[in-house]
């Protein structure tokens, strides 16, 4: 027989053990907790931007934020904010603006982006056609920023999600449109 048969854990083994439990427990929870946030936050940006941007996308937008909600929305505007903490507190803060705006007899020309500066980039998605009952000749959709540093922030991140948002609007009017790929050229 083996001499260790039978030995038994002392007190520090004892409490070593539940230490790394009730560590590992918060791990998992806190992991959780991330995860059902970040979950939720999708939703949110699903359900006010009307499903015409990608949410992790937006996520990614928003920096190390986990907690996404909606702040101001309505039929044409989402506007989105993500969680801050300052000395202990957490604030939320918008970062981040969807405008859509559907026109009737617009010039005709290419779709196109407008970049104005580092905080929003606009696509313009001309119809190959006016649409048949309603009109419409073109989407417009900008997507804005509204963070502080503009440093911090990628415009080709912003066209991205305009130009997103414009092809998914387009489509739901019926508006047959083809919008070219973002721009190398657009900087910060």
């Amino acid at each position: 027989m083996s001499e260790n048969r039978g030995r038994r854990i002392g007190p520090v083994g004892v409490l070593a053990i539940v230490a790394a439990v009730g560590v590992g427990g918060w791990f998992l929870y806190d992991w959780n907790q991330t995860r059902m946030e970040r979950a939720d936050s999708r939703a949110q940006i699903n359900e006010a931007c009307q499903g015409l941007v990608d949410p992790d996308r937006v996520m990614r937008l928003a920096g190390h934020a986990d907690k996404v909600d909606a702040g101001e929305r309505g039929e044409h505007l989402c506007v989105l904010r993500r969680a801050s903490t300052f000395e202990g507190q957490e604030d939320m803060q918008e970062f981040f603006s969807l405008t859509v705006v559907s026109s009737h007899g617009a010039d005709p020309g290419k779709s196109g982006f407008d970049h104005a500066g580092g905080r929003n980039v606009a696509v313009t998605a001309k119809c190959a056609t006016p649409v048949e009952g309603t009109g419409v000749t073109s989407v417009r959709v900008t997507a804005a920023s509204e963070l502080e540093r503009v440093d911090a922030l990628d415009p080709r991140e912003l066209a991205a999600l305009a130009r997103e948002a414009a092809l998914r609007s387009a489509a739901r009017q019926r508006c047959e449109t083809v919008v070219p790929e973002v721009p190398q050229a657009l900087g910060r």
